[in-house]
């Protein structure tokens, strides 16, 4: 299955996004890759984005996936994560490592000891609703992605700029 994974650092509409993988990239897999699971068990910011750089070198190398780091902009068709696959957050504010699934209703902390995907659903509980507007409530607020030369909501575009203006418009 295409899975696809976002990474960010922080929560929200202003977390800052670092990349993405696609393929066989769900958290089970991470962490069968060393700097996957490294960035999965990181307890601070300097650690999760370098082993996050490094997952991006290896996913490609090693021919396990597609890997976009934020050089080469937002690669999905859809504007924000609420329709990837999986999204992987390191909080400062906690500090750790979190994840949801696209239209997902909580962040789930992950355990740097014994890391592992949420036993409970943390989908969405409407599927229809989520498939007609992913990024509504109850799902977890992310950030639009937009391009950096009109400031419109981008899908597989150039996005390399802080999403959000100092207003915070799009959220």
């Amino acid at each position: 299955m295409s899975t696809k994974t976002d990474f960010y650092l922080g929560r929200g509409h202003d977390a800052e996004w670092l990349g993405s993988l696609q393929w066989e990239c769900e958290p089970e897999n991470l962490l069968r890759v060393p700097p996957g699971r490294l960035a999965l068990t990181a307890t601070d910011e300097t650690t999760y984005r370098a082993a996050v750089a490094d997952l991006f070198i290896t996913w490609e190398t090693e021919g396990i996936g597609a890997a976009y780091p934020r050089r080469t902009g937002w690669p999905w068709p859809w504007a924000t994560s609420h329709v990837s696959s999986w999204i992987v957050a390191f909080d400062p504010a906690a500090p750790g490592v979190f994840l949801t699934v696209g239209g997902g209703v909580r962040w789930e902390p992950l355990d740097p000891r014994n890391p592992r995907e949420p036993v409970q659903d943390i989908g969405p509980p409407d599927i229809k609703a989520w498939l007609r507007a992913p990024a509504d409530p109850p799902s977890v607020p992310l950030p639009l992605m937009r391009d950096p030369a009109t400031g419109l909501p981008t899908a597989a575009g150039q996005c390399l700029t802080n999403p959000h203006n100092a207003e915070g418009e799009g959220r």
